[in-house]
């Protein structure tokens, strides 16, 4: 395989990596085990490795330097993938994921990792929710993110949409929720995890058929990707 050698900061495809941002139309996937996924998936447009590194899409060598200013990690394992984003495709499972206003990257990538475990393949977002395809985001998914089916920029019309096709929207605002040990598994669930310190908004709330508590002791309150993680198995 040919490699083409990069070792020019002003490189185009540098400064490209360089300036991501939400606006971006690719995502980029850190490290040894995100480039395989990358790859297996068929998602990965580009490489750019310290060493050389087979695979069928181009590759890129560069320098500590470079690598350096186009990773996002911390310590960079010294290999990265270019990936396009994915436009979203129509709701196809049984079981969905709805992030209202959900602000970490590390707590959404944590959540599309979970919800792929647990069979919930299709992730919807608010448009006040955390870009998915945040470095973090990507990171903290593990390569979830590009087996699931990643819906951005909804709001109360979608939620609307989805009771129309026969799915129980469950909310997990306080107000006159039942503990989630009493709710019956449904065939077609959706699941609204809300923002980390305000909850789910009001017009997402009102959509909400019913809403859910975990039952604890000792403590009021989980983050939001250990509550997710916990009502997404319970309703699996």
């Amino acid at each position: 395989m040919k490699y083409e050698t990069i070792t020019s900061k002003d490189n185009k495809k540098i400064k490209e990596l360089a300036s991501f941002s939400p606006k971006s139309d690719f995502f980029i996937a850190e490290g040894f085990h995100l480039v395989e996924m990358a790859l297996e998936t068929d998602s990965a447009e580009a490489i750019f490795s310290l060493k050389e590194y087979e695979s069928n899409v181009p590759t890129y060598l560069v320098n500590g330097e470079l690598m350096k200013k186009i990773s996002f990690t911390m310590n960079p394992e010294g290999i990265l993938a270019k990936c396009p984003k994915k436009n979203p495709k129509p709701i196809s499972s049984n079981k969905i994921l709805i992030l209202d206003g959900v602000s970490d990257p590390g707590n959404v990538g944590t959540l599309i990792r979970t919800a792929l475990s647990f069979g919930y393949f299709d992730i919807a977002l608010s448009g006040g929710s955390v870009d998915p395809y945040n470095p973090k985001c990507v990171q903290a998914s593990q390569g979830a993110i590009f087996k699931t089916n990643i819906i951005k920029g909804i709001d109360s019309s979608f939620l609307k949409e989805l009771k129309k096709q026969g799915y129980k929207v469950i909310g997990t605002s306080l107000k006159s929720s039942v503990p989630l040990s009493s709710i019956n598994k449904e065939e077609k669930i959706a699941i609204i995890l809300g923002n980390e310190a305000r909850g789910i908004s009001e017009a997402f709330e009102k959509e909400a058929v019913t809403n859910v508590k975990i039952e604890m002791d000792n403590i009021d309150s989980l983050n939001v990707a250990i509550a997710g993680g916990i009502i997404m198995y319970e309703l699996r």
